[in-house]
């Protein structure tokens, strides 16, 4: 009788251990699930807050959750795409692309401007320099001013614009005039060699010899000036001339 009573309060113990515990759960769960699954659609739906915000589509106005178009389930696009303006707009140009390159445009001509208007008044400031060289009208060049002329003249050009003339008096210290007329005496007797159609950097017509295209392509006032200086100074320091020279 004791085995007997023993075995059974062993047998509730079981009953009653963890086993049952998950067993009694499962079933709470799948009654709450039937219960559930067992309501309407209808019910559902009214036990629903009435305006439930939806993350994903926020922008569109508060109506039935359920009935959902194709339009507003699409993902999102920005509104201010370049595409969609483009496709509403078929004259739409960017506003801040335009504005930049307009403003860059006005900024480079504002610099070429203030670029010429610089060199207009250095070439007016050497020509008044230039003008002011006395020397005399029939006195001939000297060596050293003759071999800088024909420097010029058979290396360069045989037709310098006037402010190489300019540049050219001043640094051989002969008068502008006597400079110019020297280059026109020249090219009516010797006349000799091909020019080339070119124009400098300054904006100046003029024709260069063939030989000083292939040692420069960026004729300029200020190249020009260089490459004359430098000559010049090379006479005047070689030993075989006098101080004098």
């Amino acid at each position: 009788m004791t085995s007997t009573t023993s075995a059974q309060s062993s047998h509730q113990r079981t009953q009653s251990g963890p086993l049952l515990l998950l067993a009694n759960v499962v079933s709470m769960q799948s009654d709450d699930n039937y219960s559930n699954d067992s309501d309407s659609p209808s019910t559902r739906s009214s036990s629903l807050p009435p305006c439930l915000p939806d993350i994903a589509s926020l922008h569109i106005p508060c109506a039935n959750p359920v009935e959902v178009s194709e339009s507003e389930a699409s993902p999102l696009k920005h509104l201010n795409s370049p595409d969609n303006i483009a496709r509403s707009d078929s004259h739409f140009v960017p506003f801040i692309r335009h504005h930049s390159s307009r403003r860059r445009t006005r900024r480079n001509n504002d610099i070429h401007i203030k670029a010429k208007i610089h060199l207009a008044a250095r070439r007016k400031e050497l020509l008044d320099k230039a003008t002011k060289i006395k020397s005399l009208d029939n006195s001939p060049v000297n060596e050293r001013q003759l071999m800088v002329l024909r420097m010029v003249y058979d290396e360069i050009t045989m037709y310098p614009c006037e402010s190489w003339m300019v540049l050219l008096a001043i640094i051989i210290h002969r008068a502008y005039k006597q400079v110019k007329n020297w280059f026109s005496n020249e090219r009516q007797k010797n006349r000799t060699g091909e020019s080339v159609p070119f124009e400098t950097e300054d904006g100046d017509r003029v024709r260069l010899r063939a030989t000083a295209l292939s040692v420069c392509q960026e004729w300029s006032d200020a190249f020009f000036e260089e490459v004359v200086m430098i000559y010049n100074y090379r006479i005047q320091r070689n030993s075989r001339f006098r101080p004098s020279v």
